[in-house]
């Protein structure tokens, strides 16, 4: 089967005309993802991201449907309130990008959302909405390296745990100044492409080092890529499994790791590993998947000894990403 951007759209067209025949409150539904920026296919497979916009309070917040083994319906769902301040959403490093593509429109009763989308798209691009949205990334990810430095006693699961979301946010602020938020999949590949349109190629160095990938090779991926898919099928058997990894979803992330690996973008595998891992085991209480990944850990270099230099590293990645930022705040008088 061959899977195209017609063919995802047209699945997105006819499961909305299912829903609405069904959910009356339905006011709007938009493309958001890799299908609306024109680039789906990662490892043969992909997901079609919406959001339904509705006049009731929804639910569900996300759900995940299988079309195919390789595609999914990822849908977000959102209260009609959520858009009341919608001069706000040009400053939103996800959604903003897609409420100012006309096409991503595909459902629209009294055309409100095209209001809401005129509204969002003046001054996106504005400097001080640029830098908005990458400067909330910086100022988070500044707060919770203050947690991890913090002296008080916290089991080394929960605390490099902490660690990884800090990378990925602080990776963030400067990916954001010229695109939306990074996705899990394409994480280091966009994070790769982004800095060297702005010519900041160093930090892509740093941020694989934070990552792990000075150790990671070819035996140690195909020794650890089926304990990280034994965990994420456990996962799914607990009645709390995340959406994001629910089975639906299965060959969107492993089929899109492998790619990368077969291609030699080994660099790229750690993140979406890393992230879903985490996700698996914050549902699974069994010692055994956990003994697994801290071993996966130390394989990589990370140790509870290493939180020092881990927190050193992390520090100075942040610091450049806070320059960057003020760079960019001098030049356009912020």
């Amino acid at each position: 089967m061959r899977i195209n951007q017609e063919m995802l759209l047209k699945i997105a067209r006819d499961h909305i005309a299912r829903r609405v025949r069904k959910e009356k409150d339905l006011v709007a539904v938009y493309l958001t993802g890799s299908v609306s920026e024109g680039e789906p296919l990662l490892g043969g497979s992909t997901d079609i991201d919406l959001i339904f916009v509705h006049k009731e309070e929804p639910p569900l917040k996300r759900e995940a449907i299988r079309v195919t083994y390789e595609i999914s319906l990822d849908i977000e769902h959102h209260h009609q309130y959520f858009y009341t301040y919608h001069r706000r959403l040009r400053q939103n490093p996800w959604i903003g990008y897609a409420l100012c593509n006309h096409q991503n429109i595909l459902l629209d009763n009294d055309h409100w959302l095209e209001f809401i989308q005129a509204s969002v798209s003046a001054r996106f691009d504005s400097p001080e909405n640029v830098y908005g949205r990458a400067q909330q990334f910086a100022e988070k990810a500044r707060s919770l390296w203050f947690d991890l430095n913090d002296c008080q006693e916290v089991r080394w699961e929960d605390w490099i745990a902490l660690y990884f979301k800090t990378v990925g946010t602080a990776a963030n602020a400067p990916a954001c100044l010229n695109g939306p938020a990074l996705t899990t999949r394409r994480f280091m590949l966009d994070f790769t492409s982004r800095m060297e349109t702005l010519e900041r190629l160093p930090l892509i160095g740093e941020l694989t080092r934070l990552l792990g990938n000075e150790n990671m090779n070819d035996t140690l991926f195909k020794q650890w890529r089926p304990v990280w898919e034994e965990a994420l099928e456990a996962a799914n058997k607990q009645a709390d499994c995340p959406v994001n990894i629910s089975r639906v979803r299965k060959a969107y992330f492993l089929q899109s790791v492998e790619a990368m690996a077969e291609s030699g973008a080994l660099h790229a595998v750690l993140w979406p590993m890393i992230e879903t891992w985490l996700q698996a085991l914050s549902c699974l209480e069994g010692r055994e998947h956990h003994q697994k990944w801290q071993q996966f850990l130390a394989a990589l270099g990370f140790t509870h000894d290493q939180n020092e230099s881990l927190l050193q590293g992390l520090d100075h990645f942040i610091d450049q990403a806070e320059h960057l930022l003020e760079g960019y705040k001098n030049e356009y008088n912020l």
